[in-house]
């Protein structure tokens, strides 16, 4: 009888075991809740042993070091990582994905403490993870951005969309980690209706950067449309002085 126990209970324990992607995924939501109470800076290796339950050597030999921890966790919570990646209407240029991007951005920041302490990290501690973190998310901005750099760069005024999209990315971020402090420009951002307003904003932004781009074919089709009409060609040019 005492056998059998044993060797119910070696199955047990066999059935219990688990596989490496398991074991990695519960060190990497172990450093996910001790977020909720510390900044990356602060977290330590006994920090995710302790809230794992699990032993120091098989963190390490999972990932290697605590640096390597951090790298696989940021991929996890890095917003850019996943609505950039593979996201055709955007590599398609295509305006309404992009105001989806800023409104899902804004939500996405306002719901993520974990990603608020990663970009606190970065502006606080200059190292190598926070250093790949950057590049990597500079690497999906990039792959983003080309189909609507080369719309903006249409007709006799190029507009800087890359960096238009980068203040209002920076800016972004700024209102929405300072929320806490202070109002800004008189405008109170830690309220229920906060996301609300700067989705507007970001919106109404959106729009005056496509208004420009239409304006020289929206101003073609009315030069053409008053010429049909018999206006004079030396009187439309005066009248687009004042435009």
């Amino acid at each position: 009888m005492t056998g059998m126990k044993e060797n119910q209970s070696t199955k047990g324990t066999l059935r219990r075991r688990r596989t490496n992607k398991q074991v990695q995924a519960d060190i990497l939501s172990a450093v996910g809740r001790i977020l909720q109470e510390k900044d990356f800076t602060h977290i330590t290796l006994m920090d995710i042993v302790r809230e794992a339950k699990t032993d120091p050597n098989v963190v390490l030999r999972q990932f290697g070091s605590l640096e390597q921890v951090f790298d696989c966790y940021i991929r996890t919570i890095d917003y850019w990582m996943h609505d950039l990646f593979g996201n055709e209407a955007l590599k398609r240029g295509e305006r309404s994905a992009l105001e989806r991007m800023f409104a899902r951005m804004t939500d996405f920041l306002y719901n993520s403490p974990e990603m608020q302490r990663l970009l606190v990290w970065e502006i606080t501690d200059v190292n190598d993870t926070t250093r790949r973190a950057a590049a990597n998310r500079e690497t999906y901005y990039r792959e983003a951005y080309e189909a609507y750099e080369r719309q903006f760069a249409r007709g006799g005024e190029k507009t800087p969309f890359r960096q238009i999209a980068s203040l209002l990315i920076a800016g972004t971020y700024y209102l929405v980690l300072h929320r806490h402090t202070s109002t800004f420009g008189d405008m109170d951002y830690d309220t229920p209706d906060g996301p609300v307003r700067l989705k507007k904003v970001l919106h109404e932004i959106l729009d005056m950067l496509y208004e420009r781009l239409e304006r020289p074919q929206r101003v073609s089709e009315a030069i053409r449309r008053l010429k049909e009409r018999g206006v004079d060609e030396q009187v439309i040019r005066e009248c687009l002085k004042y435009m």
